[in-house]
């Protein structure tokens, strides 16, 4: 196995974010095959373990990546100046904070220096009172690596969904529903289930925007779908949404191109909110968000649920194992 280098930025500082990777971090096993570093702050990483009465664990604290020791908790120390913890609320403070430890994560993910990022939750609220443009990860992501075609890709062991529009206002999202835009998700998924996932022939099933089949499934949706078969894509839909989820139709396809996001979202973790991540999908670097909130009303509380972190670090590893593996595979038939 492939020894890989983890970067894990520290989130909203008055969330649980560092309750939740300080007690992950507390366990062995979590080291092996991987070196593991929080992008963060010392000062802050040490008020919460004193809160939560966590005796046994330190951080390492390092300079740069280069630094790490492999079987301990490194941390890099990315807000110099002395920053305020206000648990369980949103402020400019946590949201200058937060950036800082994204942007140096993302600096050192994008020279090389880590192979993986996990970007803890951040609270928009937040993030806007710190003057930041952020809707989500992978769009903030998107933007650092220059990349256009992206989109959040849900994945747990039952299913893995992505959307195509990112309009968050339901009257501006038919508008963005074109031709090109589905199709471009389509491209882009079966290119990550290959890439990502080992999928060698990707079966990929499309729903339709409305509740009943109207312009746009007879439209730009069945355009996308039958341009994508002709270039030897395997695709079905499109689907009616309620249908699908309903009768766990999802069940017969390894990928879901959804309209937009809700569409997606709310089956996705009401059908199985456990074991699951949010992976950016399109990036060139491989980031993987815990599916879990900044938990406001659980600081200080010893209550934060741990798993998250946990299925992204293992869901790191294999994604990393899978690229390699593709690489390799397709280096071959080159030959």
């Amino acid at each position: 196995m492939k020894h890989i280098k983890i970067g894990i930025t520290q989130g909203d500082i008055n969330g649980v974010g560092y309750e939740v990777i300080m007690k992950v971090l507390a366990e062995q096993k979590v080291y092996e095959g991987k070196t593991v570093i929080v992008y963060g702050s010392p000062k802050v990483a040490a008020y919460h373990r004193k809160s939560l009465d966590l005796q046994n664990f330190n951080f390492n604290l390092i300079t740069t990546a280069d630094e790490a020791a492999p079987k301990r908790p490194n941390i890099i120390n990315c807000v110099e100046e002395e920053v305020r913890v206000d648990v369980g609320t949103a402020t400019a403070d946590a949201g200058k904070a937060a950036i800082k430890a994204l942007s140096r994560a993302i600096e050192d993910l994008k020279a090389d220096k880590i192979d993986v990022l996990i970007p803890m939750p951040v609270n928009k609220e937040s993030m806007r009172a710190a003057g930041v443009d952020f809707s989500n990860h992978t769009e903030y992501l998107a933007k650092a690596f220059g990349t256009n075609q992206h989109s959040e890709l849900f994945v747990n062991g039952l299913m893995k969904l992505c959307y195509v529009s990112k309009a968050t206002s339901m009257s501006q999202v038919a508008k963005t529903i074109t031709k090109d835009a589905v199709l471009e998700k389509i491209v882009a998924l079966n290119d990550s289930l290959q890439v990502d996932f080992g999928v060698q022939k990707p079966k990929i099933a499309v729903l339709a925007l409305n509740s009943a089949f109207g312009d746009e499934e007879k439209g730009a949706i069945a355009s996308a779908i039958s341009d994508a078969k002709s270039s030897g894509f395997v695709v079905v839909g499109p689907y009616l949404a309620e249908d699908f989820f309903a009768d766990a139709v999802y069940k017969k396809f390894d990928g879901v191109v959804g309209m937009y996001r809700d569409q997606v979202a709310v089956p996705f973790k009401a059908v199985s909110y456990d074991n699951s991540v949010e992976f950016s999908l399109g990036l060139p670097k491989i980031c993987i968000a815990p599916t879990m909130g900044v938990g406001y009303a659980q600081v200080e509380k010893n209550c934060a649920e741990e798993s998250p972190l946990v299925q992204a670090l293992f869901t790191a590893v294999d994604l990393t194992e899978k690229r390699d593996e593709y690489a390799q595979l397709t280096k071959n038939k080159l030959k």
